[in-house]
């Protein structure tokens, strides 16, 4: 059986082992599989990761090099992927920090699949990242499942795609989201595309390149957003009835005693302030609603127009 696939590379300031590394994906793809293409996405570079990016591309026929100006892993992710020649496209790193047999693995899963995921979490899987670095991602996968409630163990290591899926889905969110690989397998799973998971070895001893103080809050801010109006519309519904009830009884008790005013004035202020904090709550989860809706229609609309010009400046 024929075995062909795209391997998308995104790579920001690799000078020191863009070469080597390539090489070594290489020649384990010679041995794996019947063709390939390896689509470097240089992204944002300030070294010389562009310049060998580019002389990778014209010794090896099947090296093909994008270049985007900013860092940005979405749209380098969702230019390699669309500008791929085959149908099955892995998503791997530059570092070899996860094992290479996942790329053959992935690609025969996608037989029977739409996306396959490397999951650090599985049973099988090994973690040799630095302790600090574990355990944010525990918590951050663990705040993706509580408030998604997904099955998906791991979003942010190696994937694999068939390649119109994944342009759909990436053309659905906004590249600059800090979750944007999450977001994407959260769209597949809404969209009820078959996902499969298998476990991986990671070994990657190097610093980020982001301190984690600032990814833990970039990232947790925007899986936050995705959900605010759920939270928003929750907490208002829940403390305008609150209010309600209680500023209902305490007008049933004041008929009962007959009096002109409340027993407890304090209470009535109480459960007014309810009242406005639950209209203001479901309010305002409301518009967030609204804006989710404006930020999908944008994100879709513009992916539209950069695809039309692709086609135009291909012919």
């Amino acid at each position: 059986m024929s075995v062909k696939a795209s391997l998308v590379i995104p790579v920001l300031n690799e000078e020191k082992i863009l070469w080597r590394n390539t090489e070594t994906i290489i020649e384990y793809l010679d041995e794996a599989l019947n063709d390939y293409e390896i689509i470097l996405v240089e992204n944002g570079s300030r070294d010389n990761t562009e310049k060998i990016a580019a002389e990778l591309s014209s010794q090896y026929m099947k090296v093909r090099t994008f270049s985007i100006h900013e860092p940005c892993l979405g749209e380098a992710l969702k230019t390699g992927v669309s500008n791929a020649e085959y149908e099955k496209i892995v998503y791997y790193p530059i570092d070899l920090s996860v094992n290479l047999d996942f790329i053959d693995s992935s690609i025969k899963l996608l037989d029977s699949n739409d996306i396959v995921i490397g999951s650090k979490r599985l049973q099988d899987a090994r973690d040799h990242r630095p302790q600090t670095r574990q355990i944010a991602s525990k918590g951050y996968h663990q705040a993706v499942k509580l408030l998604f409630k997904t099955n998906l163990t791991d979003t942010t290591c190696v994937k694999a795609y068939r390649r119109d899926i994944a342009i759909t889905l990436m053309n659905q969110i906004p590249t600059r989201s800090n979750v944007f690989e999450t977001e994407v397998l959260l769209e597949a799973q809404r969209r009820k595309h078959r996902i499969a998971q298998i476990p991986v070895i990671v070994d990657d001893p190097r610093r980020g390149r982001l301190p984690l103080r600032y990814k833990v809050v970039s990232k947790g801010q925007d899986l936050a957003s995705l959900r605010i109006d759920v939270f928003s519309l929750s907490m208002g519904v829940m403390l305008f009835l609150v209010g309600s009830l209680w500023l209902g009884y305490l007008s049933l008790e004041k008929l009962v005693y007959n009096r002109e005013g409340f027993l407890n004035p304090y209470s009535f202020l109480i459960s007014m302030m309810l009242i406005l904090f639950g209209v203001q709550g479901i309010t305002y989860g409301l518009f967030a609603r609204l804006f989710l809706q404006l930020r999908h229609e944008i994100t879709v609309n513009n992916s539209h127009k950069a695809g039309n010009v692709f086609k135009e400046e291909a012919k």
